[in-house]
């Protein structure tokens, strides 16, 4: 067992997004698996983009972001879940004014982000 504390994690800063890494592939003994809380600031985007092998499941922390899916609009809201499976594009948005926090579990990951 072993409890994880976010404030612990690797982070990774990135356009329009924050990421804590909680877990790697190697701590899931699962090769390409990840485990990250990934914030965007009120008024910030995550650009289009999409993965070839990557399936990321999503559940939404605290706050909401609109949400465009191969050009569907959404509202994600805490406590709601998502899947997005290999080839989705995506982009997400923060309308503020609180942060968006959402856990994410990926799987094939690796070098599979790709921006349109």
């Amino acid at each position: 067992m072993r409890k994880l504390d976010p404030e612990q994690a690797e982070v990774v800063a990135a356009e329009g997004y924050t990421k804590h890494v909680l877990l790697k592939a190697g701590d899931l003994a699962s090769e390409g698996a990840r485990v990250q809380i990934v914030t965007i600031a009120a008024g910030d985007t995550v650009e289009d983009h999409f993965h070839r092998q990557t399936r990321e499941f999503y559940h939404v922390l605290e706050g909401e972001c609109e949400l465009v899916v191969n050009g569907a609009e959404m509202r994600l809201v805490a406590g709601e879940m998502l899947l997005m499976e290999p080839g989705d594009v995506h982009r997400l948005m923060n309308p503020g004014p609180r942060l968006f926090r959402v856990l994410v579990f990926k799987t094939n990951a690796g070098d599979d982000t790709y921006w349109s």
